[in-house]
């Protein structure tokens, strides 16, 4: 596991404060252009479903929680160390001090300093079961019936999200056909030992590790089984402007949580999407009425 930011809950919304009046409002310039030429695109069939994880496929954050976990000391403001380590490496990408890559990089040492492992990725999982979005899980169910492909693609582990997949083929009778996320190294204990790629908005490289965004990994992902990423056909769904550069070119379904992150109430506020949908009752329903089709 590692720190993966944006997260969700306050730790956020000081991120989207600093940051919101620059890169993203720009970035929302650019979507909506993009969003009228992509416009005659919207009703297409669609045969690729990327997830984003965190925040989406469930309403917490597992880096946030496993840093809660490891780090469960109170402070004098009785917050947990974990929250408080999480909210200065927030700081510091809000300040420009950090790249996201870097909050990756940096947050990776506190997880090693703890010796967590793969055999602590079934904690994480427990923190956030309950907080797993149902309805968008049924929802992705009958996608998966109907022959589409399911990416699920975080800036979290990779190695838990394949955790996770198991779960859910366990839980709810599907899996996602591949996962793309921060690839850690593990030593012969199964602890983490390090950093092969991380998974970030763009492609670059940091300490020599190999930084991939969400849309070359998922190219990559799709190429190495005998597929082409065709972005007519593929829709992002996803909670807030973290993915707004793959959104920028796909057709994106925003989900509106009940209790938004100020990033999220942004990303509403700027309909940093092709679709907004509400996490309620009709939320199944809606999501495969634009997918599968109306009464499919």
């Amino acid at each position: 596991m590692v720190i993966m930011i944006p997260g969700v809950r306050v730790l956020r919304s000081k991120l989207s404060s600093a940051v919101l009046l620059g890169n993203v409002v720009k970035n929302s310039l650019q979507f909506k252009i993009r969003r009228t030429a992509l416009k005659r695109y919207k009703k297409n069939s669609f045969e690729t479903i990327i997830v984003d994880m965190d925040g989406t496929l469930y309403e917490s954050d597992a880096s946030l929680e496993t840093l809660k976990i490891f780090y469960d000391s109170r402070s004098g403001t009785g917050a947990l160390e974990g929250e408080e380590i999480y909210d200065s490496m927030v700081g510091k990408i809000a300040s420009g001090q950090w790249s996201i890559e870097q909050a990756i990089f940096e947050g990776n040492k506190f997880l090693m300093q703890k010796g967590v492992g793969k055999k602590d990725f079934a904690k994480v999982i427990t923190a956030i079961e309950n907080g797993m979005r149902k309805s968008l899980l049924r929802a992705l169910k009958r996608m998966k019936k109907k022959g589409k492909t399911l990416v699920l693609a975080t800036m979290s582990s990779k190695e838990f999200g394949e955790l996770l997949n198991k779960k859910i083929l366990e839980k709810y009778g599907f899996s996602f056909d591949y996962i793309v996320g921060t690839e850690l190294d593990f030593d012969e204990a199964g602890k983490i030992c390090g950093i092969k790629k991380i998974l970030s908005s763009k492609d670059t490289s940091i300490e020599g590790i190999p930084v991939k965004s969400k849309l070359t990994s998922v190219r990559e992902v799709l190429s190495e089984n005998g597929k082409t990423l065709n972005l007519n056909s593929a829709v992002i769904i996803t909670d807030s402007y973290g993915d707004i550069d793959i959104s920028k070119i796909m057709v994106t379904i925003l989900i509106k949580p009940k209790h938004p992150t100020k990033a999220q109430k942004v990303s509403h506020s700027l309909r940093l999407a092709d679709y907004l949908i509400p996490d309620d009752l009709d939320l199944q329903r809606n999501l495969e009425s634009i997918i599968l089709g109306p009464g499919k």
